[in-house]
């Protein structure tokens, strides 16, 4: 999105930032039910999660939360209330007090996690959260608005980290009369019908030796119904109103219901296992959002391997992805992942 003039946010949301709120705690404890959930909504079949004959064979007896739901478990439930226990600071002073001044709308558009582990049935998660970047007043296709960084940390019942992430919203004053762009769906990049992907993954672990720079991924191609925007919506327990609410989605300038980032991290992590193996491990995933995800689309991820390296002991990959659609670039990005050989 491109900048604006400069302009400097106010000297009392300057103030806002550098305070570090929580606990937010979870309503529950990881469970295979809600692991479930999500694997359904995002069409995840990697029989690290939940195939208990992969997991005896293994030596284990609980089910393994994908990585990607680091942050659903401590959201807000459908009253947009925290689980009993948690602060009482409002973790998003900073985006009321911008709503207040006449921005009202508000996207996430960026994620930077580190994951440390994964989170394994009966683990129970709580957070913490600190805001630390406010933009300049920007202007975009979307209109005038403030960027907003926060800084999350991820931790256990042992009070032990298993994720942190830096993750960016944008608050703003949605343009007057518009619809962000004309919505052309069911077509690609190229103004052509999309076509299904002939990749089927094997959930079979890839081989380091096997890999090389600028090797490309196979494609992937996701339709983006309506389902799956709400489906994914509820999974990852984001209940903003704009992704499942058409009259919400075009007062914020949107001609539909879109897509919420927790639902793109979860494909875009699907992905990234389908073709690694599910004894690969997600270190890092890191990405932005650009054209939304409407209903009628059709999703295209693409990736390439960027770089190979042994670090701490493992065989990891660099990968930079992207998913397009006929919009442009939803969503573009770069992952590493430890291989299991």
């Amino acid at each position: 999105m491109p900048d604006s003039s400069a302009r400097p946010p106010p000297g009392d949301l300057e103030s806002l930032t550098g305070k570090r709120l929580g606990p937010y705690l979870s309503f529950n404890a990881v469970s295979r039910v809600q692991i479930w959930q999500w694997c359904s909504a995002m069409g995840d079949r990697n029989p690290l999660y939940l195939d208990e004959r992969y997991h005896r064979a293994g030596g284990s007896d609980r089910a393994i939360a994908p990585p990607a739901m680091m942050q659903m478990w401590t959201m807000r439930d459908v009253n947009l209330q925290y689980a009993p226990g948690s602060t009482d600071a409002p973790p998003y002073a900073v985006l009321d007090t911008l709503r207040d001044r006449g921005f009202p709308a508000n996207v996430a558009v960026g994620y930077d996690i580190t994951f440390h582990r994964y989170l394994v049935e009966h683990d129970r998660a709580h957070h913490y959260t600190t805001v630390v970047a406010i933009s300049e007043l920007k202007n975009t296709a979307l209109g005038d608005g403030h960027f907003v960084t926060e800084k999350v940390e991820y931790l256990d019942q042992h009070q032990q980290s298993f994720a942190e992430a830096l993750i960016t919203y944008f608050q703003y004053r949605p343009v007057s009369g518009s619809t962000e762009a004309e919505h052309r769906p069911g077509v690609n990049g190229h103004g052509e019908e999309a076509q299904a992907s002939d990749w089927q993954p094997d959930f079979s672990d890839i081989h380091y030796t096997h890999l090389s720079k600028g090797q490309a991924l196979p494609e992937l191609a996701i339709p983006i119904t309506h389902k799956l925007i709400v489906s994914g919506a509820v999974a990852t327990q984001d209940f903003i109103d704009v992704h499942h609410n058409a009259s919400a989605a075009r007062a914020a300038a949107m001609p539909d219901i879109f897509m919420n980032i927790l639902t793109t991290c979860g494909l875009s992590a699907r992905y990234l296992s389908d073709w690694a193996g599910p004894q690969s491990r997600l270190k890092t995933l890191k990405f932005k959002l650009a054209a939304p995800n409407l209903p009628g689309d059709t999703m295209m991820m693409q990736g390439r391997v960027h770089d190979l390296a042994k670090r701490n002991g493992e065989n990891q990959v660099e990968v930079d992805f992207a998913g397009k659609n006929s919009r442009g670039y939803h969503v573009t990005g770069a992952a590493t992942l430890a291989l299991a050989h």
